[in-house]
């Protein structure tokens, strides 16, 4: 009887190891995305002449209503009640503590109502020299968020129901249900800007190896970028991202979700898919709810609503009751501006030089906004393109990098 018994228990044994590690079957889920909401605290802007400036010499972010977006996207967030709210960092405009602390209140409110909140840094807001208050035709240095105040300012929203975090960084991983983990980067420390330390890539394995040995699905997301989505890298793509993705695909990650570039655009290499959202700051002030259902995954981007919010609080703003058409507007002036410029010089006709500024400008509500087709519509046999990559200088090449990508819709993935 006792060797049947043992050889009973060997059995068992021998099953038990085989489940450990098993992937457990995946939950369903429903949580918000969003990116770069540069929010800037009323406290230290006017909305004066100089901010004005500083916004106009910058890529089209609509931080005069900072607030007003900010408010109108977390009452939809707070409407929809979500798994979880995450925002992949660049929640400042400029880093200051003023920014960081309302922005803060304002999540308090959306964890009250029953949506947790997980952040992350961004580059503007630790270590940002450049934080300042803007008042009339100057400005004023005041102070940002260095590590410690940050995670002072934003621990409720993550860090301190975190399973683990690391000693390295404010990366740490979240518990979204009983199947799911967010393994949330910090790419903007002191010691590792745009990167990954050593320590914190031997932290991410050891996390990693834990949740598969718990049979845990891991969501992986940062600030910058873990493929080159663009002509830009420097600054862009994280130093050291060949070892992190391939810790992912080692470990069966399959999305990485950042933002960044203020541009909507998705990758895969390998089995690792990177998901960037646009800013909520820029036009088309967008976000993206991530839904799983029976296994199925699927990614889908929406514009706030910031003139229905608007009406709903009795506002007389014009740009505010018609928001979208204000946002679109003043972001097609903006890239007239830059095409403008650009053609300044080049030996075409006046036709041929308005038609390529059109054609410029939808390409870039294209890029920002992640719906290129209407640049195909515009430009169906590829001349316009053309005429910009034979006009020699940066603008026509950075456009001409885009050129292949003409026609795609990135606001909609599913696996």
């Amino acid at each position: 009887m006792k060797k049947y018994l043992a050889i009973l228990f060997a059995v068992l044994a021998l099953l038990l190891a085989a489940c450990a590690g098993r992937q457990k079957a995946p939950a369903n889920y429903n949580v918000i995305i969003a990116s770069d909401l540069h929010y800037i605290s009323p406290r230290i802007t006017d909305n004066g002449e100089y901010f004005m400036r500083v916004l106009a010499n910058g890529d089209g972010k609509l931080s005069q209503y900072s607030e007003e977006i900010t408010d109108a996207f977390l009452a939809e967030v707070v409407a929809q009640k979500p798994e979880a709210l995450i925002l992949t960092g660049d929640l400042t405009f400029n880093g200051a503590m003023e920014s960081h602390e309302d922005l803060a209140e304002k999540l308090r409110a959306v964890e009250a109502a029953g949506v947790p909140v997980l952040v992350l840094t961004g580059n503007h807001d630790v270590y940002n020299g450049n934080a300042a208050r803007y008042e009339g035709d100057h400005f004023e240095h005041v102070p940002s968020a260095a590590t410690l105040g940050f995670h002072q300012v934003y621990g409720a929203f993550g860090p301190d129901e975190a399973l683990a975090l690391d000693e390295s960084s404010l990366s740490y991983v979240y518990q979204l249900n009983e199947t799911t983990r967010a393994l949330m980067l910090d790419f903007n420390t002191l010691g590792s800007p745009c990167g990954l330390s050593e320590d914190t890539l031997s932290w991410v394995e050891r996390q990693l190896k834990q949740a598969k040995a718990d049979g845990q699905t891991v969501l992986a997301a940062g600030h910058q970028n873990l493929f080159q989505h663009s002509m830009f890298t420097y600054g862009y793509v994280i130093n050291g991202a060949e070892a992190l993705s391939g810790l992912l695909e080692r470990y069966g990650v399959e999305l990485f979700f950042s933002g960044h570039m203020h541009i909507q655009h998705y990758l895969q290499q390998g089995k690792v898919t990177e998901i960037c959202t646009s800013a909520l700051c820029l036009s088309p002030c967008q976000y993206a709810v991530l839904t799983a259902e029976n296994g199925k995954i699927s990614y889908d981007t929406r514009p706030v609503d910031v003139s229905a919010w608007a009406k709903g609080r009795g506002s007389e703003d014009e740009n505010l009751l018609n928001f979208t058409a204000y946002a679109a507007a003043a972001f097609d002036q903006r890239g007239e501006v830059q095409a403008r410029e650009a053609l300044e010089d080049a030996d075409l006709s006046p036709e041929e030089k308005e038609a390529m500024i059109s054609y410029a400008c939808a390409i870039q509500r294209g890029v920002f906004s992640g719906d290129l087709r209407a640049a195909g519509e515009i430009d169906p046999d590829g001349s316009l393109a053309a005429l910009w990559s034979r006009v020699g200088n940066l603008h026509g090449y950075y456009l001409s990098t885009i050129t292949p990508e003409v026609g795609m819709d990135y606001n909609h993935w599913s696996n």
